[in-house]
């Protein structure tokens, strides 16, 4: 059995003799965007080029889903290496699909692309691991087309609005023992964590009324919606810094004409927080300011919340082996960004798996804009694929000794006390004045 040094020599060599090819297979991935659910040209792709590496693809998970495995023979964890196959709909980025406006605004090409040359270096040094690997192409990672996720519940299709909840929910991610991912960026970076967030679709009912003639028979909703936003804007110095909580939104309804006391308000918010039990806690002070608002006018509400992601928390052996991998790859320094405000939902894996949300570098611009591009398709795809390969080796080298450490650390949920609380924060709840 060879050393893991000598593995990561020969992943390394393997994607340096393919990389004209995956730097086509990357500007075809970024020719191709699609948002999340709908990324069945890009699920084919993937599918494809795992078939040309032998490997037998499952597909239609949570709708577009990808997933290959391929084992060594001997014992040992099994390993996934991950990319994300959604885009979002910035119509004004220079590589945008004209007729959807989707465009890979957060790099999720390069993950994929990522995944797929890690894949093909490590499937023809497999037999010299132990454990197994599993090559996972997740869904709607980006949390967009709001309409278009509540549609696919009501048709039962899915149940969360994130692919890789979905994907837990569905026992995709039963069997992996740790997760590895890439995420585009400016430089080499792992945060310690993200905050997690619920999505609260917020309806006001009130009373048409003729604006002019008789507003005083009028119920606004319009005015139930901007008092609620007033008091939850009162509220911010109440939240504990240690919390990180933030909450923002837009008022999507407010009213159709102007002369004409809005019946309908409809707000959409979203609540950030550090840890589970902090979103909880923001959520509980939101909704009582929505609810005091409807009070206040003598009129209803109907509070929709829609289960966001869970707070991200790093994992520091897994840091370690890929902070030892980017040095020996190009002497690079892997940073600490500590704790970032958005949110992911490799953040409900991490509550379950050990998981790695590494950041490359190779891009420009500001993510989910227009301007956030590649400049540099070495950093941000072949040392990428490079990094994922070296870092499977490691931990799945020998016996997989360092795989099997990892695999072994302490849980923070299981997946039943998971699954709980994403229903908890799945729910609806209406609210009239004179219920108080």
């Amino acid at each position: 059995m060879k050393s893991a040094a000598e593995l990561k020599k020969a992943v390394i060599a393997q994607i340096d003799s393919r990389r004209a090819e995956i730097l086509q297979l990357a500007d075809t991935l970024l020719h191709n965007p699609e948002t999340g659910y709908k990324e069945f040209k890009t699920a084919e792709l993937v599918k494809n080029e795992l078939v040309k590496l032998g490997l037998k693809p499952r597909t239609g998970l949570a709708v577009t889903g990808v997933r290959a495995d391929i084992d060594s023979g001997r014992p040992g964890p099994k390993i996934a290496v991950m990319g994300e196959l959604d885009a979002l709909p910035v119509p004004t980025h220079p590589f945008a699909d004209p007729a959807t406006g989707a465009a890979h605004a957060c790099g999720h090409h390069a993950q994929l692309t990522m995944m797929l040359g890690a894949a093909a270096a490590l499937v023809p040094i497999v037999r010299e691991l132990s454990g197994s690997l599993a090559f996972i192409a997740v869904p709607a990672e980006e949390f967009q087309s709001l309409e278009y996720c509540r549609k696919l519940i009501a048709e039962k299709k899915i149940r969360y609005c994130g692919g890789k909840p979905e994907f837990i929910r569905l026992g995709v991610m039963d069997d992996i023992d740790a997760v590895l991912l890439i995420h585009a960026g400016h430089d080499t970076f792992t945060p310690e964590s993200f905050n997690g967030f619920c999505m609260k679709q917020i309806i006001f009912q009130g009373k048409a009324a003729h604006g002019g003639l008789r507003p005083w028979d009028g119920i606004n909703a319009a005015s139930m919606a901007r008092q609620a936003l007033n008091m939850i804007d009162a509220q911010r110095d109440t939240f504990d810094d240690k919390d990180s909580v933030r909450i923002h939104g837009i008022i999507s309804d407010g009213g159709t004409a102007v002369n004409v006391v809005p019946a309908r308000a409809e707000l959409e918010l979203q609540v950030r927080a550090k840890t589970p039990a902090a979103v909880v806690r923001a959520c509980g002070v939101v909704d009582r300011c929505i609810r005091a608002a409807a009070m206040a006018f003598g009129g209803s509400v109907t509070i929709t919340n829609l289960g966001g992601y869970m707070p991200y928390q790093s994992c520091a052996e897994l840091n370690a082996v890929h902070a030892r991998n980017l040095k020996e790859l190009n002497g690079g320094t892997l940073g600490n960004f500590g704790h970032r405000g958005s949110s992911t939902d490799m953040g409900d894996l991490s509550q379950l798996i050990p998981a790695l949300h590494a950041y490359c570098a190779g891009f420009t611009g500001s993510p989910h804009a227009k301007d956030f591009v590649v400049t540099d398709p070495e950093k941000a795809y072949i040392d990428g694929a490079k990094l994922l390969a070296m870092d499977a080796v490691e931990l799945l080298a020998g016996n997989a000794e360092k795989g099997r450490e990892i695999a072994a650390l302490p849980r923070t949920m299981d997946k039943e006390t998971y699954l709980k609380y994403k229903e908890q924060m799945n729910s609806t709840e209406e609210f009239h004045y004179d219920q108080a």
